[in-house]
This record gives structure tokens, C-alpha cells and sequence, in this order.
């Protein structure tokens, strides 16, 4: 993946060896987030959910025209790691459980919670899908509970879900890309 993100960082002088002699390296420490009235803005993005082979670069390919911008993907999706918070398919997921968790079964085998389920998962007459509502409680009230209201989640199915959510991301529309890069350089750049 060719990125042109750390164009936009500072370049500071070191003296790496204590000599008097300097070297001039990528200022990495500088940050920068993208505003939460921004993102959370419904007419500057697009859902999208993440499909098996899809990678930062290849979204950024298919968006914005050239792979350079999966910072983009990764920044307005808050995701730093984009090994683990990006999502699993197929046998990488399996053998994600089966380092954590030591095999499918044994993951499958043991309760990772509770819940009491306040509503069940529902669509919309206009196609949005609202998920189940419910509340973690403890052994002794899910025991309580009528068996309706009630579920015990296994280590699997609590991972198969946090994987799922990591699937659906925003993917900014193309007409704002220039002015996000000019924010992102004014601020990499002058510490703004």
C-alpha cells in the first residue's frame, strides 16, 4: 500500500548519537482526529460493509481512485490497528479464536455473559435493521428470567458479533476528501 499520509508530517533535527551530528526524521508524534460533528454528519458519508478481501487500500481504490488514501478509511472509522480492529474472515477468524481461545469448541463451550433481551432485532419499514436490546446481568438473574427473555452468549458467538460491527464503517464522500487532506496538513504541520 503506497500512502502519501506521512507527507503531511513535520520533519524534526535529532542527535541520534550524542555526536553533534543530526538527522532529520518524520515527526510521528504529531495527531490529529478527524471532528465528531463531522463524522457524524449524514450527508458527508456512506455506510459500507466490509466484504471478504476487502483491505484499507482496496476501499480507498474503489472511493477515492487511488489506494494512497486508506488513511482516510482507517482515520474516519477510528481505527488504529488495522490488523485487529479490522474485521476477520473464514479461517483467519477461526484461527483468531483458536490462538485465543485454544480451539472452535472450547470457545463455542464457554459462557462469555448473560442477558436479559429488552426487545428483539427488527427492520424498519424503510430497511434499517435495529439490533436486539438487552442488559448483561449476572448467573442468578438470567436464572430468573423466563426463558423467552433470556440468552446465554458463548466466547464464540461474543466474538462473531464484535466482528461483525467492525464490518459496517462510513466511508467519506469523495467531495470532501480535499478539504479533509488541507485540514489534516494545516494541522500535522503547524501543530493547529
Amino acid at each position: 500500500m503506497n500512502s502519501n499520509y506521512f507527507t503531511y508530517f513535520p520533519y524534526t533535527e535529532h542527535d541520534l548519537t550524542n555526536e553533534g551530528q543530526t538527522v532529520k526524521l518524520t515527526n510521528l508524534l504529531r495527531r490529529f482526529k478527524i471532528r465528531s460533528n463531522v463524522k457524524n454528519r449524514v450527508d458527508v458519508y456512506s455506510h459500507y460493509v466490509i466484504q471478504s478481501g476487502d483491505r484499507p487500500d482496496t476501499l480507498a481504490e474503489r472511493f477515492y481512485d487511488t489506494p494512497a488514501l486508506a488513511w482516510v478509511i482507517l482515520h474516519f472509522n477510528d481505527i488504529i490497528d488495522p490488523v485487529w480492529d479490522w474485521p476477520k474472515f473464514h479461517q483467519d477468524f477461526d484461527n483468531y479464536i483458536k490462538g485465543k481461545y485454544g480451539s472452535v469448541p472450547e470457545a463455542k463451550a464457554e459462557v462469555h455473559e448473560y442477558r436479559q433481551i429488552l426487545s428483539d432485532a427488527f427492520v424498519k419499514n424503510d430497511g434499517t435493521r435495529v439490533g436486539q436490546r438487552y442488559l448483561v446481568v449476572d448467573q442468578t438473574t438470567y436464572n430468573s428470567l423466563a426463558p423467552a427473555s433470556r440468552q446465554s452468549v458463548d466466547k464464540y458467538t461474543y466474538e462473531l458479533e464484535q466482528n461483525d460491527k467492525k464490518r459496517r464503517i462510513k466511508i467519506l464522500d469523495k467531495q470532501y476528501l480535499k478539504s479533509l487532506q488541507n485540514e489534516v496538513k494545516v494541522i500535522l504541520r503547524n501543530g493547529v
